[in-house]
């Protein structure tokens, strides 16, 4: 099969070469002789428009062009350059552009022009060959070819003709595409600009890859067109598409109700992300004179009146056409993370941080007014940054959180804002600009958007875990920053130890009053044992993080994932403690941790190793299982699964163990700690035992055990026959009382942990975190 043969399917005509090809053990490479290219064309000259109308001519047409293509490619991988010759002294690419225009031609005709011409670009090679292609206005004249573009499949051919003449794109074949005279014009570039906000993603993808190529080449005629082009028409269109993507993702965010709507927001978050990334890249080319356009039209177009109209609270703007604040805020934090560009990012950030804002910037802020009779470079105040700060006392968890991460953004991009840029947004302890109001009784130098986010610290106890660990990364990488003063670094620590302190107070006062029902408080240890798996994992990596668009989906109550026995009064309130206590520790632990050398990896970003507090010494002898053990030296009750298959139940103090008897010695099935199971004889039959088995985090299995909810699940059962009541009693008093046990050993080193945490003072003598959060801010300078 030849090389076009493959790529669409057919054999080239001549029934005798065909069979001949296909006898044998292995087919010979196809030969073309210059004969036949001769006879080829004359067919092909033959054909008349009237013909195209004719039952069967256009697939006559579609033969000839396709082995004329097969023939030409072959003369160029043979370097016989006669075949390209013959082509280029019987004008056949103009005649095959001139046939792609016929109105008469069908779609099937059309289809396999633009096929075979893309792979007659994407095959020649020689320099001379491809000179001659894009000559004589042959390109051009094929651009502006008019054709059915809402046929999906016509368009999918002409974008891969696009792309293959985007590829060959350059310096030296610039003159072929760009034309200076009579009036300066520019197919390729235009056409494809038609296409920017396409649905399909592979055209809008074909799109960008053309536009970053011609903006690439350094001919300055052309970039005169392309900019004067981008000013009046392209970079507007992208910054209202980019404003409506925007848009779409707000309507989305405020349907969210099901992981489907999620999964609508994603999609949506995708477009925008895709439209922002295509956008850093014009940036990244560092072409001076075409950033200071697009900044300015993205800047007009879209984030000055979209992302800032949903803080600015005005009523002029409609509901339809306005952000809500969270999701305004997560907006300009993906902003913060793909764009590098001084001249898009820091009006932005001025905007939204400067008290005061040059008169220019402000005229063009949304819900400002008439700054008439200014000059331009006189400064006015800035009421968004009052709606930015209210966006940090924010009670809605979702508007603090990305409130918070802007903040970040701002600090931890180096390569944008300098120290002075951070000062004058407050961003950075400095000098109390000329009338500003103290931000806290007695006064304070600290950065009042720094105190906000200290304060979350103490006011926030009710967060979900990532949440929770997100604000704890932002926090250490805010304070250990090399810009950031040791004085912030001190009162980070000193809110955050009296914060850990107060929250020490909570669990215990949770572990007292629980310690009063039914069960003597047992169930907090696994409330403790699973938040302190948790709280170990990695703290998240806040770009993708802040990126995710579940962060714009309203917080879900209720519990972790455990699946309780009892449905008790108090357990949210009980987690919510014991997480705020332990990511308190766990904050305050990186806080004290010296700042790492460049190059180094943060100690505290990583998995923690630390063992569990609530362990016991009897833990650490951990039968295995497969393991042989003698029977002899065991006390043990015998019985069988469900399976009918025999085990012995061994009377361990600290584990279930179940093992299956030999002959010589048994062999462990089986192996659970027992304050982790639960057992209930089975009132239809007392000889039965009942048995639970809760794992603290998922990818946990108890040998026989059977999964509750697989494929994943936290929680086992298993299902014991005993010989006689006697013995399935005796086996359930043992499991209960042992659980009771270890249990209560375990909440009384919960106690221990906790009064380790409250470092031993009483709830009535240790600073309040506001106490603390004051005293720190009036002395850090």
């Amino acid at each position: 099969m030849s090389f076009f043969a493959g790529l669409f399917g057919w054999t080239s005509s001549g029934g005798s070469e065909a069979s001949a090809s296909s006898r044998g053990p292995a087919a010979p490479q196809p030969s073309y002789s210059f004969e036949r290219l001769q006879q080829l064309y004359n067919r092909l000259a033959q054909f008349r428009e009237s013909d195209l109308e004719k039952s069967g001519e256009g697939d006559a047409l579609i033969e000839t062009v396709r082995q004329i293509t097969e023939a030409l490619i072959w003369g160029e991988q043979t370097n016989n350059s006669q075949f390209f010759d013959f082509f280029c002294e019987k004008s056949i690419f103009s005649d095959l552009v001139h046939v792609l225009g016929l109105r008469k031609a069908s779609k099937k005709v059309k289809l396999q022009l633009l096929q075979t011409l893309s792979m007659l670009i994407q095959n020649i090679h020689r320099q001379t060959s491809v000179y001659y292609i894009l000559s004589n206005n042959h390109v051009n004249r094929l651009m502006s070819t008019n054709m059915d573009f809402d046929d999906e499949e016509v368009l999918a051919y002409y974008i891969t003709l696009m792309k293959s003449l985007a590829m060959r794109l350059d310096s030296e074949s610039i003159k072929f595409f760009f034309i200076q005279h009579p009036e300066p014009a520019f197919p390729l570039y235009i056409e494809a600009t038609k296409f920017f906000s396409h649905k399909d993603h592979m055209v809008r993808a074909t799109v960008r890859t053309i536009t970053l190529q011609v903006y690439k080449i350094q001919d300055q005629p052309m970039r005169r067109f392309v900019l004067r082009h981008a000013a009046e028409s392209y970079f507007s269109q992208l910054a209202y598409h980019l404003q409506d993507l925007w848009l779409r993702l707000n309507a989305a965010a405020a349907k969210v109700n099901s992981e489907e709507d999620v999964s609508v927001v994603q999609r949506e978050n995708e477009l925008q992300q895709d439209l922002q990334i295509y956008l850093s890249d014009v940036f990244e080319l560092g072409i001076d004179e075409l950033n200071e356009v697009l900044a300015d039209r993205l800047l007009n177009g879209a984030l000055l009146p979209v992302l800032l109209a949903g803080l600015s609270g005005s009523s002029n703007e409609s509901p339809v056409r306005s952000l809500a604040p969270h999701v305004a805020l997560f907006l300009i934090r993906q902003v913060l993370d793909t764009f590098h560009c001084p001249v898009l990012v820091e009006p932005l950030a001025q905007a939204l941080l400067w008290s005061s804002v040059p008169a220019a910037l402000a005229y063009v802020l949304p819900g400002q007014d008439s700054t008439g009779g200014m000059k331009e470079a006189e400064f006015v105040k800035n009421p968004l940054r009052d709606n930015f700060l209210g966006t940090l006392r924010s009670s809605e968890d979702r508007t603090f959180l990305m409130a918070a991460a802007v903040v970040h953004g701002c600090i931890m991009q180096r390569s944008i804002f300098s120290d002075a840029f951070l000062t004058s947004a407050q961003l950075l302890p400095g000098k109390r600009a000329k009338g500003e109001k103290k931000a806290a009784k007695g006064g304070s130098d600290l950065p009042e958007p720094l105190m906000l986010l200290l304060q979350a610290i103490q006011e926030r106890t009710s967060w979900q875990l990532l949440p929770y660990m997100a604000l704890a990364r932002m926090l250490l990488e805010i304070v250990h920053a090399d810009i950031m003063p040791s004085a912030v670094h001190e009162a980070a620590h000193r809110v955050t130890e009296s914060s850990m302190k107060a929250a020490a107070v909570h669990v215990r006062e949770v572990l007292q009053e629980a310690q009063q029902g039914e069960d003597a408080g047992a169930w907090l240890v696994d409330i403790f044992v699973e938040e302190w798996e948790q709280h170990k994992a990695g703290l998240p990596h806040l770009p993708e993080f802040f990126a995710d668009p579940r962060r714009l989906a309203p917080a879900r109550g209720g519990l972790a994932g455990r699946r309780y026995s009892v449905q008790r009064q108090g357990i949210v309130s009980a987690q919510n403690a014991v997480r705020s206590l332990f990511l308190t520790r766990r904050l305050l632990r990186g806080l004290r941790s010296p700042a790492p050398a460049q190059g180094e990896g943060q100690p505290w970003l990583r998995y923690s190793a630390e063992p569990l507090p609530l362990q016991l010494p009897e833990e650490a002898s951990r039968p295995c299982e497969g393991t042989s053990l003698d029977l002899e030296e065991c006390s043990c009750v015998g019985c069988k699964t469900l399976a009918d298959k025999a085990r012995q139940l061994i009377l361990d103090p600290a584990w279930l163990v179940l093992a299956e008897p030999n002959p010589s010695n048994a062999v462990v099935t089986t192996v659970w700690p027992i304050w982790q199971v639960q057992s209930l004889i089975d009132r239809s039959d007392p000889r039965t035992l009942q048995i639970g088995m809760n794992a603290h985090k998922p990818g946990m299995k108890p040998g026989e055990a059977v999964a509750y909810n697989p494929p994943v699940s936290t929680y086992f059962t298993l299902t014991l026959n005993f010989g006689d009541v006697k013995a399935c009693t005796k086996a359930a008093v043992h499991l209960q009382a042992r659980r009771r046990a270890i249990r209560s050993e375990m909440l009384q080193k919960a106690a221990d942990f906790v009064q380790t945490c409250h470092a031993g003072q009483d709830s009535s003598e240790h600073e309040s975190p506001a106490k603390a959060l004051e005293s720190v801010t009036t002395t850090v300078f």
